[in-house]
């Protein structure tokens, strides 16, 4: 994830999640319900509420060994990061960047008929919700997305501290000596008005009974060096706990924790095989970025675009790299995303070899067994260069609509 866009924070909007209650105010009703696409019931409403026609269980996303299942058929995927897309009135990550209803409508549609999209991967955190008692921001985009098709995977907390209920982006690693995912996420961080534990709780059962929802994701890039009394990283304590909260609420879809594993304390090598070895963790994440290896590597740590054995000594070390993620992944039979890749892509050239470099990587993901890649990120506004823009007939879209043909 890039950190630039923390500088834009709304400083005004995270002071006001701290007279959030669990009342909250009167929200207003998002536009998107005139798209086309209903919205769950008790949208709008402070309470968590299911829908009042609950889908059939065909339609929500289920695993099979380590392949995706939707209807009883394999589900791959491509998609995009959208990650301010639940942005509103009230909350926006980056002003510059926020869609109007039109726009998001727009882009979503642009990404399942350009470029094969049919995963979105978007904030869902306090911020956005108002402490879970304003849902027009994330209803917006499921409704979006029931509109053209397409899945989402909501994100509910984030690691590196961007956009969310700290007036400075903070990484939760540094908070009290990196003891957030040990004890800080059972309080109320910064201007929250929930403790995070609480607040998956509320926004789970809100949703459970909502198939265009493929899972939760717990963290954005939950890092960490800390470990628990028996030498573990504490994620596994951490997801444990949270997977018994999300799946108490709703047991329905799908749950992951969402980390980089390329190299990053926490969840790498050995960490990533304890953490994702979890009976109650459905799928691993990973994320591919250039400062963990190298933009021109297919597949980082591995030979060419295949995965080093996960019995390597590159593979045993908590500092492994992305490739023996996959490889271990493969040995835990559960599905693999990498759920963020980007390259920098300034001028015309730069983004022709950006497409050239994460079609390489794309197809080194999937031959070593992936079921989903999602790029990062798609903007219409303001842009770091990492961004892909709708409107500059990017390179990258045609290959992602190349692979996702290659992988249905």
């Amino acid at each position: 994830m890039r950190t630039a866009i923390a500088a834009a924070v709304s400083l005004s909007a995270l002071g006001a999640m701290s007279a959030c209650t669990a009342a909250g105010p009167a929200p207003t009703t998002s536009s998107s319900s005139v798209l086309g696409a209903p919205l769950p019931a008790g949208t709008g409403s402070g309470a968590p509420t299911a829908s009042a026609t609950p889908a059939a269980p065909s339609d929500f996303v289920t695993t099979n060994g380590r392949s995706f299942e939707l209807n009883g058929s394999p589900f791959r995927f491509v998609g995009a990061n959208i990650y301010d897309a639940a942005a509103s009135d009230r909350y926006s990550c980056r002003a510059g960047d926020k869609m109007s209803d039109a726009q998001l409508l727009d882009t979503f549609r642009y990404l399942h008929d350009h470029a094969g999209a049919t995963v979105i991967r978007f904030w869902a955190y306090q911020t956005y919700t108002q402490g879970a008692t304003y849902w027009a921001g994330m209803d917006r985009v499921l409704a979006d997305a029931r509109a053209t098709g397409m899945k989402v995977i909501p994100v509910l907390e984030d690691g590196p501290g961007d956009c969310t209920t700290s007036s400075t982006a903070t990484p939760k690693s540094k908070y009290r000596g990196d003891t957030w995912y040990s004890q800080g996420y059972k309080v109320p961080y910064g201007n929250a008005s929930l403790s995070y534990r609480d607040y998956v709780a509320r926004v789970a059962a809100h949703y459970v009974d909502d198939p265009t929802i493929l899972g939760w994701m717990m963290m954005n890039e939950a890092d960490t060096s800390a470990r628990d009394s028996e030498g573990r990283s504490v994620l596994v304590d951490f997801a444990t706990d949270i997977a018994g909260v999300i799946r108490a609420a709703d047991p329905h879809h799908l749950i992951t924790v969402g980390t980089q594993s390329n190299g990053a304390p926490g969840a790498s090598g050995p960490d990533f095989a304890a953490v994702y070895g979890l009976k109650s963790i459905d799928f691993a994440e990973v994320h591919d970025w250039g400062y963990w290896g190298s933009d021109s590597q297919p597949m980082p740590g591995g030979s060419g675009s295949t995965p080093p054995s996960a019995s390597s000594l590159t593979c045993v070390t908590t500092d492994a790299p992305i490739g023996c993620s996959f490889a271990i992944a493969k040995q835990l039979s559960k599905p693999l995303i990498v759920g963020e890749a980007g390259i920098k892509g300034v001028t015309a050239a730069e983004r022709r070899t950006r497409a050239r470099e994460l079609r390489a990587k794309m197809d080194a993901a999937f031959g070593a067994g992936a079921s989903g890649y999602l790029i990062w990120s798609v903007t219409t506004g303001e842009t770091d260069g990492y961004d892909v823009l709708t409107t500059t007939n990017d390179p990258l879209i045609p290959e992602l609509r190349a692979v996702a043909e290659e992988i249905r």
